[in-house]
């Protein structure tokens, strides 16, 4: 009877020790899902080329990890409402590159079923609509956003870059 209940204890806590394991995995992949790194792989994964700096242009991987940092925090759950202005009922900025729900239609809530919390809080959903908008044949390139006029994506630049060059593959 002693030994059945060793060999039942040992098995139990192997399982324990493999459930704890899986999820400490899992959490670790999980919040891998937002910050510098994840907007720099999933740039890369969208299309951005890597660095045309030494071209003088501004259409890469490094402006757009920079737009993120400052639009968001490089972080996919980020959502900024923006007030209303009559007749505007107000928008939502979605996601780590803050794309609006109102101004690029693929996104907007009259798509029934095309925005979800599925695919608006996925980092690379974020990174391929940014580079969609971004490469749209307008010109606009990265004015369609705030960082962009405001400056503020500059303070990121270096990280930016730093980022880029130690996920690129």
């Amino acid at each position: 009877m002693l030994r059945k209940t060793r060999v039942l204890l040992a098995g139990s806590v192997a399982v324990l020790a493999l459930s704890l394991t899986s999820t400490a995995f899992t959490a670790n992949a999980a919040g891998d899902q937002s910050g510098i790194d994840a907007c720099a792989r999933e740039a890369q994964w969208a299309g951005f080329a890597k660095d045309k700096s030494g071209e003088g242009r501004n259409d890469d991987a490094i402006y757009a990890v920079a737009i993120a940092m400052a639009e968001s925090g490089c972080n996919r759950l980020a959502v900024h409402t923006n007030l209303p202005t009559d007749p505007d009922p107000g928008t939502k900025d979605l996601g780590a590159w803050q794309i609006n729900e109102r101004w690029y239609p693929e996104v907007h809530g009259h798509d029934a079923g095309v925005v979800t919390p599925e695919n608006w809080q996925d980092m690379g959903w974020s990174a391929r609509k940014a580079y969609a908008i971004d490469n749209d044949g307008t010109g606009r390139g990265w004015a369609s956003w705030a960082a962009w006029h405001l400056g503020t994506y500059q303070q990121y630049l270096g990280q930016a870059r730093d980022a880029v060059y130690r996920v690129w593959q």
